[in-house]
Parts: structure tokens; C-alpha cells; sequence
């Protein structure tokens, strides 16, 4: 259990004079991200979220700061990101640990499955993925390793054909099709910087407007409608109804009216598809049987309704 004092020399080296530990407050996006985090408040009022780092991810964490930094001065404004020292650190190490700050911003609570029938929402979305495209267009950021959905598939089925075989078996009659036509070699995925994670609730929501958009831990180079792919098979796995309900119709017209590419993109099925193997892959790593269940019936909904949706969202 860490006390104000700890975290107070933890702040220091950002300059921050910590006052008082805010457990009344909650950091927003996931917790996965870092070991343990804290909402402090500062002498002056002002309140921060303080992350203790597992040094071996301390390269990549870097990595996404400078990335957040560039496109703050490339002119997004949604890019939410961190303090730097006097010598423009963003991540620094002390004790057996490595850190982080940021500034603490409040927001609205995003209900659940309620935000699936939210079309405003979905707007909301499509004019930061646009504006995200436009920003990054032409930027240079800290270099990545560009993302294959097909690379992650083919080394995940090939992990469960060892380890889980009966698994592999469930899941081959969609890893075979994926693999060799909907996602096979010859077809042209178009890449472009993507969050990666543009989930509703790695959002900071204020009276129907995005105030920051947070966890970018995802992010860099992968296809160009990977964003519009998650955002669709988010709002379906919490309600399959949704695949073609408020959010998914006004996400999709609000990128067709501006020309994005995403919207109109032949792949954009089978990316749904296909990154719906990254969620199986966090549920096998939990040992969570019940949502990798319910994952799998998902997924095999998806492809029966392959020729309906991809009529239904060549429409929206």
C-alpha cells in the first residue's frame, strides 16, 4: 500500500509538490496499462494520475509519449498526454520502478450497452478518426513496426494448435477462410496511423463533445480502417443488434460525407473479423473460459452474417 510521501518524491521530479492522495477519484481507460496507479492532488489544487511502470515496457511507454507529443503540436487537440521533466523526459525511473504523470481530467460516465444506441457518440468518433488522418497525414513520428492482423492470427492459431488443440479445432473454420480469402495475401490493406484503441470508454466524454481521447498504448502504423473495425465490433459484442444500430450508422455516415476511406473500404468485414482474434487472445491470457465462450459465438455470428452486414454498411 504506497502513501503521499512515497508519491510525493515520485512528483517531484516533475515538479509537481503532491499534497494528498484522491481515492475518491478514478483514473479513466483501463488499468491494465501500468502496475498501479494514483490520483494525487497538488499544493495548488491541480490533480494529476501518477503510473508505476514495469521497466520492461519503460522503451515503448517513451515510445507512445513522444508520439502524443508530436501530434499535440501537430495541432490535435484530443491527444492526451504526459508531463515531461526539464530535460523532456516523459518517463523516468526510480527504485526498482519506472513512472509516469498526467493531468487528471474529468469527464461523463459512458453507460453500458447504452452508448451502442448513442449516434452522437459515433459522430463524435468519426470527426476525431477524421481529424487524426488529416494530422498525421504526411508526420513524421517515432518509428514502430507496422501491424499485420494476418501475422497476429496466424501465430495465435499456430500458439493454440500446442497448447490448446481443441481450441484451434473451434476456431479453424473461420482461421482457414480469414486467412486464405477475406484476409488472404492478395488483398490490399492500405495502411495508416490508427489509435488502436478508440473504445468509448478511452474517452473522455463532456456535454456530448470529446474532451481527450486517452490510451494509446495501441497505437501506430496498422490498416487504414482499423479504428472504424474495433468501433464497430465493440458496439456488436455489447449487442449484435448494434452491428447496425445508432452508433455503428452514424460512425459510418459521418466518415462517408467527409471521404475517409475507412468507410468504404472492402476489407472493413473482414478487419472487424480479424481483430476480434486480439480479444480472444486477452481472454486466453485472463483464463477467462465464460468470454473466450462468448467470444467464439460472437465471432461465428459475425460470419453468418457476412453478406448482411457488408450490404448493411455499404449502405450507412
Amino acid at each position: 500500500m504506497i502513501d503521499i510521501s512515497t508519491l510525493t518524491i515520485v512528483c517531484r521530479l516533475w515538479r509537481v509538490r503532491a499534497a494528498r492522495l484522491r481515492p475518491d477519484l478514478l483514473p479513466a481507460g483501463s488499468p491494465d496499462r501500468s502496475l498501479e496507479r494514483w490520483v494525487v492532488e497538488d499544493e495548488a489544487g491541480q490533480i494529476y494520475v501518477v503510473e508505476r511502470l514495469d521497466p520492461r515496457t519503460a522503451p515503448h511507454k517513451m515510445r507512445v509519449a513522444a508520439i502524443l507529443d508530436a501530434l499535440a503540436r501537430a495541432g490535435l487537440d484530443k491527444a492526451h498526454g504526459y508531463l515531461e521533466d526539464s530535460a523532456g523526459w516523459h518517463v523516468l525511473p526510480l527504485g526498482n520502478s519506472y513512472w509516469q504523470i498526467s493531468p487528471y481530467l474529468r469527464g461523463e460516465p459512458v453507460p453500458r450497452p447504452g452508448w451502442v444506441q448513442e449516434g452522437w457518440r459515433g459522430q463524435a468518433l468519426a470527426d476525431f478518426i477524421i481529424e487524426l488522418r488529416r494530422v498525421t497525414t504526411g508526420l513524421s513520428l517515432p518509428p514502430g513496426d507496422p501491424f499485420s492482423i494476418r501475422d497476429f492470427v496466424i501465430t495465435l492459431d499456430g500458439r493454440l494448435s500446442q497448447e490448446r488443440p481443441e481450441l484451434a479445432s473451434q476456431i479453424a473454420p473461420i482461421v482457414e477462410p480469414l486467412l486464405d480469402r477475406w484476409l488472404g495475401p492478395d488483398v490490399p490493406l492500405h495502411t495508416a496511423f490508427c489509435h488502436g484503441d478508440p473504445h468509448p470508454l478511452n474517452v473522455i466524454w463532456q456535454e456530448q463533445e470529446i474532451r481527450a481521447v486517452i490510451d494509446w498504448e495501441f497505437c501506430g502504423t496498422k490498416p487504414q480502417a482499423y479504428d472504424v473495425a474495433l468501433l464497430i465490433g465493440c458496439a456488436g459484442s455489447e449487442d449484435p443488434e448494434a452491428l447496425k444500430g445508432p452508433f455503428v450508422r452514424a460512425l459510418l455516415a459521418r466518415l462517408r460525407a467527409a471521404g475517409h476511406p475507412a468507410a468504404a473500404d472492402p476489407a472493413l468485414w473482414a478487419l472487424v473479423l480479424g481483430i476480434r482474434f486480439g480479444w480472444l487472445s486477452e481472454w486466453l491470457r485472463r483464463a477467462d473460459e465464460e468470454m473466450l465462450a462468448l467470444e467464439l459465438d460472437y465471432m461465428r455470428l459475425l460470419v453468418e452474417r457476412r453478406d448482411e452486414l457488408r450490404g448493411a454498411w455499404g449502405a450507412m
